[in-house]
């Protein structure tokens, strides 16, 4: 099968799309032919050997993705042969077949485009375990979003306009931003061209509700400094690449909840709640209610060129890798 390899680890140039062996079929898991994959922040971390979780090399890069169930092992009854699924994977997804534990796979019962199920899994399950597993959104609340147009910040846009509150994009790039406006964003905010704390009290009229945080770097305290008493704040991740040093005496004096979760490590923890509001989330996707915006496709053999648009911060939305070249 064909499969995205790096035989070491580095930036995107170190990636190949090679012949391998399909990887075995172990149990507790399922066999899927990938038709689409998607690219995230973490997986130019992995590559470059700075995430929390390690790879070895040589692997094959990719979380997220979608497809067919071609066999399951024994014993597996979540899925079946022939469903529609996404998943998350610690790796492996930039190939055309992936095997995972099947607890991973979400089955799909009604036809979606595969481009759409893999742009939304990782970012939209993100994205809404922030707002309503943690921050437990009201309607009318007022949202922070930091990094509203990368792709958890525009899932996080979307689903807290859908959720019925006020969702504030924050970001770098004004022509980014306004693709926040097609999300639900009720302002924008430019970090790097306005006070975030002073402009965001001026929109909350006293401070937001909620702080949605994949950002982090000097952008995280004044975001918390611009919260109400007891608000909360929920860490996602730290693609400014600086993990961010906050006076724990803002927390004290303004009563902030702070929490933080990994999508990747969620099922684990909280399997149950977890899955129920993967469902939930999926629900507002199949009613037409959110929609992952797709910033580019790239065919496999163009992996590299996928890696580099979301390293070089030029995607808005998602960047999908089409694996499949015809129906799966």
């Amino acid at each position: 099968m064909r499969a995205a390899v790096a035989r070491e680890l580095g930036g995107p140039e170190v990636v190949r799309v090679e012949q391998v062996d399909p990887p075995p079929l172990l149990p507790g898991t399922a066999r899927v032919q990938v038709a689409a994959a998607a690219v995230n922040f973490p997986d130019l971390l992995v590559l470059a050997g700075t995430y929390q979780a390690k790879v070895a090399a040589p692997y094959t890069p990719g979380c997220e993705f979608s497809g067919r169930v071609l066999e399951v092992a024994d014993g597996v009854e979540r899925v079946r042969a022939g469903d529609l699924v996404f998943g998350l994977a610690t790796h492996g997804a930039f190939a055309e077949q992936v095997v995972l534990d099947a607890a991973r796979l979400t089955p799909v019962d009604r036809p979606v485009d595969p481009q759409v199920l893999a742009a939304f899994s990782v970012t939209y399950t993100t994205a809404y375990h922030a707002l309503r597993t943690f921050a437990r959104v009201q309607p009318d609340e007022h949202v922070t979003v930091l990094g509203a147009a990368g792709g958890v910040g525009l899932a996080s846009v979307d689903l807290a306009s859908a959720m019925g509150a006020r969702p504030i994009a924050v970001g770098g790039d004004p022509a980014k931003l306004e693709a926040c406006l097609e999300r639900g964003a009720v302002a924008l905010v430019d970090y790097d061209r306005e006070d975030l704390k002073a402009r965001l009290n001026e929109l909350t009229g006293g401070g937001a509700d909620v702080v949605v945080d994949p950002v982090g770097g000097r952008y995280s305290e004044p975001a918390l400094r611009a919260m109400r008493w007891g608000g909360r704040y929920v860490v996602v991740g730290f693609a400014a690449g600086e993990i961010p040093r906050i006076p724990l005496n803002l927390v004290l004096l303004k009563g902030v909840w702070v929490v933080g979760f990994e999508n990747r490590t969620i099922l684990d923890h909280l399997p149950e709640l977890a899955a129920a509001h993967r469902a939930e989330v999926l629900d507002l996707l199949l009613a037409g209610r959110v929609s992952p915006r797709i910033s580019s496709v790239h065919p496999l053999e163009d992996v590299v060129g996928a890696l580099r648009e979301v390293a070089d911060r030029r995607a808005i939305g998602k960047v999908v890798v089409q694996v499949a070249d015809g129906p799966v």
